[in-house]
């Protein structure tokens, strides 16, 4: 039997309609998946870091009082955050205790159940920083103390960064006398306020006074110059222990006892 295919043309208008369609869908799913490559590099882009003053491993003596890692947040894009974190404290060495600070400090509880939610967010303005420290007491107990910590974005629970600090606390020779590195300080006993001086206090990157029990009790800031002025208004009498932190992690202290 013969066909006929008079209608070669009307066939060939089919045909070209659905290539043409084909080549529509197949256009569609490669927009489609880049797209979605463009989202998936969006959403895993760093939009904000810490820059931290000392490194993931913090040393300190059991009598020499809290310890910290100290760092500073900054916006690295044009939306403003609310800030939220999270930890575990499985890690944690017994007897020793924990907090953060951002704007605010906030105890840190080993345990299950923590919700973020109920500390208040932190403003990470566009452009902008926060300050952030990690800080442990060790109340005279040796140990190794793991604390980490995830920070992330409330309305993009996804924008996180997670670091972790270790704290070492052991008998050392570490914590030497003031003195020996060339720092001085001054007056003993004091009243209002003692001065720090020596040319390698521009290398110190902490300064605390400690009480009796080890607890800190003041922060002071680091000048870039080689005298700092650490005002003592509004502690009580009694003698204290001033520790001072270098950038290579080894500290040096000098005790100050306040008279009134």
């Amino acid at each position: 039997m013969l066909y006929s295919f008079g209608n070669l043309p009307a066939c060939s208008r089919f045909a070209e309609r659905i290539e043409s369609k084909g080549r529509q869908i197949m256009k569609t799913h490669v927009l489609a998946l880049v797209a979605g490559l463009l989202l998936s590099m969006s959403a895993s882009a760093q939009t904000y870091t810490i820059d931290w003053l000392q490194g993931e491993t913090i040393s300190g003596t059991p009598g020499g009082g809290t310890v910290k890692r100290e760092g500073t947040i900054r916006n690295l894009n044009n939306t403003a955050k609310e800030l939220y974190f999270s930890y575990d404290l499985n890690g944690l060495s017994l007897d020793h205790t924990a907090q953060l600070c951002m704007n605010t400090c906030w105890s840190l509880y080993p345990g299950p159940g923590d919700d973020p939610y109920i500390r208040d967010g932190q403003v990470l303005s566009v452009g902008g920083t926060l300050p952030l420290y990690v800080d442990l007491t060790p109340h005279g107990t040796e140990g190794t103390s793991l604390v980490q910590v995830s920070l992330f974005d409330k309305t993009n629970t996804n924008d996180k960064l997670n670091f972790s600090v270790t704290f070492k606390i052991a008998p050392s020779t570490s914590v030497r006398d003031a003195s020996e590195i060339g720092l001085s300080v001054s007056p003993l006993p004091a009243t209002e306020s003692v001065s720090v001086r020596g040319d390698v206090l521009p290398t110190i990157t902490t300064i605390g006074l400690y009480d009796a029990s080890g607890n800190i009790v003041r922060s002071y800031g680091v000048p870039a110059s080689t005298v700092a002025t650490l005002p003592l208004s509004g502690l009580a009498s009694g003698t204290y222990r001033l520790i001072m932190t270098s950038a290579d992690g080894s500290m040096s202290a000098s005790p100050v006892v306040i008279t009134r």
